[in-house]
């Protein structure tokens, strides 16, 4: 090979190992989803407060224009509200001007400790969401005794009269990353929050499926009628506890206060 040809061959190929480099790299950030570890008694749940990052402080917020969520991976309009925010006009399919005022404040049904923010399902119409993966890989021993324990909560509401509603939920996933179990909770009716615009408390407790190694938690703002998707979520809580075996003692004591049961229906049973 001619020596004069030999830096424009190398050229080419350290740019095209460059390129492929930066491709692999970019595909790497593009498809990796965010897994957080578990530890036993903290909630798993990253930024589930939603007081990371900044808030809409008006609640029109779309696209580009939405703020950046930490921890989450969002479709479509699923935004972070400040509580108090502004409100804004549009102008209806007839011409006229409607204002989109009375979102949730600090004077609304909720959490007492509530920091600036919450979860809010965005200024389209139309439904949206929210998801993060945590790795509970190393709680797998305690999970396959049957001893880890969960607790799902959150404060869940919705606007007024509006049917737009909120469903917080766990998919439990095997080392495959196959679904084994799932559990959930919902946001309440407006019958239950009194036809109000807040958040009311939900929980579910039970324990992690034996085989679970990682958790898919996802928050569904379920859009159904008026200008924006009126689905709120705030201090959203995942917290796993390694419930303890029972004692040979303990088996003993329920199965004497079973027999006393026992005997003294028994007795019942024989007095004339």
């Amino acid at each position: 090979m001619n020596k004069l040809n030999i830096f424009p061959f190398f050229s080419q190929k350290i740019a095209k190992t460059s390129i492929a480099l930066i491709a692999g790299i970019s595909s790497s950030i593009l498809f990796a989803s965010p897994i957080h570890a578990a530890t036993l008694g903290q909630n798993l749940i990253v930024n589930g407060d939603a007081e990371q990052g900044q808030g809409d402080a008006i609640g029109n917020a779309v696209g580009t224009d939405i703020p950046f969520i930490p921890g989450w991976i969002s479709t479509d309009s699923f935004s972070v509200l400040q509580y108090g925010a502004t409100g804004f006009e549009f102008t209806n399919p007839l011409g006229n001007i409607v204002a989109v005022s009375g979102l949730p404040d600090a004077n609304s049904s909720g959490p007492s400790v509530r920091g600036k923010n919450l979860f809010y399902g965005g200024a389209n119409r139309g439904s949206s969401s929210a998801s993060q993966l945590i790795d509970i890989a190393d709680l797998g021993s305690i999970i396959d005794a049957g001893q880890g324990a969960y607790d799902l909560s959150a404060w869940l509401g919705g606007y007024d009269t509006d049917l737009d509603n909120v469903k917080f939920s766990l998919n439990f996933l095997n080392q495959d990353g196959q679904s084994i179990n799932t559990a959930f909770i919902t946001s309440p009716t407006p019958d239950e929050r009194n036809n109000t615009t807040g958040l009311l408390f939900k929980s579910v407790k039970g324990f992690v499926p034996v085989g679970a190694r990682q958790i898919n938690v996802a928050l569904d703002m379920n859009y159904v009628r008026g200008r924006v998707n009126d689905g709120y979520a705030d201090n959203l809580s995942l917290v796993i506890t390694k419930v303890p075996e029972p004692t040979i003692s303990g088996l003993l004591l329920v199965s004497s206060s079973c027999l006393m049961v026992w005997k003294l229906r028994r007795n019942r049973q024989l007095i004339p």
